[in-house]
């Protein structure tokens, strides 16, 4: 199993990309803590990764609390003894174009998708420094590179998150590796809630000619958080479909 003995935190794990890796990684063989501040669809995820054998723990946490962060952490620290992978992949945001962008919803986006991988980041380095190393993993998007009308605030927010990928690879080389996951548009509650001609619309604007699956997410984090990436670092992986080269 690729991630065998590791201990791993993922944000954002109630639902869709979350919730695939969480499984997936637990399947590899990881002790996981499933953070999300949906508490039914958190638990959920665990009862899945229990219901098969493997070892996980949910706790509420609101990603944009930094006293929440600390309980996240200190439940991994606690439970399975360190800590090897944090993966930063919970957001927020409100689809508007800038002018109607209020200052909440600009705040709210930022320290949901932005500030907290900044926090949580600081908070797990001495731990997985403690470890002998680790990775983390930052849900990034293909909108850190593509403009796309009506998500100024998103865009701003993690186009953040991979530069602040970039600049903790360097400062945390050689010891921690840190990569970005950069996703195009996949088949999770976020994009369900778009109207059919919407999706279908995007669909048709993709090359593949199809959403993503949370699955082929995880299946991307799984690599990146593997010793199969021992020298990727400090980058970002696009898993799009082909959407930003088209």
């Amino acid at each position: 199993m690729r991630l065998a003995g590791k201990v791993a935190i993922i944000t954002g794990a109630a639902s869709g990309i979350g919730r695939a890796t969480a499984i997936l990684f637990a399947q590899e063989g990881a002790q996981v803590v499933a953070a999300d501040i949906n508490q039914a669809g958190g638990q959920a995820t665990v009862e899945q990764i229990k219901s098969k054998g493997g070892q996980a723990a949910f706790i509420a946490t609101d990603v944009s609390q930094e006293a929440d962060l600390q309980q996240m952490i200190d439940l991994a620290v606690t439970t399975y003894g360190g800590l090897d992978i944090l993966h930063n992949n919970a957001y927020w945001t409100e689809a508007k174009v800038a002018l109607e962008t209020t200052l909440e919803n600009w705040q709210r986006t930022l320290d949901v998708t932005l500030r907290s991988v900044f926090l949580a980041s600081k908070l797990a380095i001495p731990h997985l420094r403690t470890r002998g190393g680790g990775v983390i993993l930052n849900t990034a998007s293909v909108q850190s590179i593509v403009g796309v009308p009506s998500y100024a605030a998103y865009q701003a927010a993690k186009g953040g998150v991979l530069s602040l990928t970039r600049a903790l690879a360097l400062e945390l080389a050689p010891e921690i590796r840190v990569v970005a996951i950069m996703p195009g548009a996949i088949d999770t509650p976020a994009v369900a809630i778009d109207d059919k001609s919407s999706i279908s619309t995007l669909i048709a604007s993709i090359p593949m000619k199809r959403l993503g699956r949370p699955e082929e997410i995880a299946n991307l984090a799984l690599f990146l958080a593997s010793d199969e990436a021992s020298y990727i670092t400090g980058t970002g992986v696009v898993a799009d479909g082909g959407y930003s080269t088209a």
